[in-house]
């Protein structure tokens, strides 16, 4: 299980992709099969141009999701408007820029559904905090790879989890 507050749930995990980007990571084991040569600057550079890409439209559905997850798991009314792919597709029409497929119902395979309950939003406040926490590396001399920051995150988050409440 997770030890920690569900709103904090997936920060780790998303502070953990951000490695994937940093080119000092990549360049101690990415190379080139036949010349040994590390990933190059402009390959990672490029890199992070294409996991930006689109990251307004994600947010916004990230965001939907979340009023879905809110809304169905608040709801405690009946009749046909208040049935999950009426309420579906009245968010979507709130939150989305793309129209829905009425035929689909989404929210019988939103696997989140059920295991987040109403907490779907996490996802995005994780994400937050998850930025929030690269910014001490970032702005620490070793940057993704500074040993204090890196120490004091394991001490002062990792290691403690729901044990201390900041």
């Amino acid at each position: 299980g997770v030890a920690t507050e569900m709103d904090f749930v997936e920060a780790p995990s998303q502070l953990d992709e951000e490695w994937a980007y940093d080119l000092n990571t990549l360049q101690r084991f990415a190379r080139d099969k036949d010349t040994l040569q590390p990933i190059p600057t402009e390959l990672v550079a490029s890199m992070r141009n294409a996991n930006r890409f689109g990251r307004g439209l994600n947010t916004v559905q990230q965001i939907f999701y979340a009023m879905v997850s809110l809304t169905l798991h608040h709801s405690n009314t009946t009749g046909p408007a208040n049935f999950s792919g009426a309420v579906v597709d009245q968010l979507n029409e709130a939150y989305s820029m793309f129209p829905v497929d009425h035929r689909t119902h989404m929210e019988t395979s939103f696997g989140h559904l059920m295991g987040y309950s109403a907490n779907y939003y996490t996802y995005q406040w994780s994400l937050a905090i998850a930025m929030d926490m690269k910014s001490a590396f970032t702005a620490s001399p070793g940057g993704m790879h500074d040993k204090p920051t890196a120490l004091r995150y394991r001490d002062k988050i990792l290691m403690p989890g729901k044990s201390v409440d900041y």
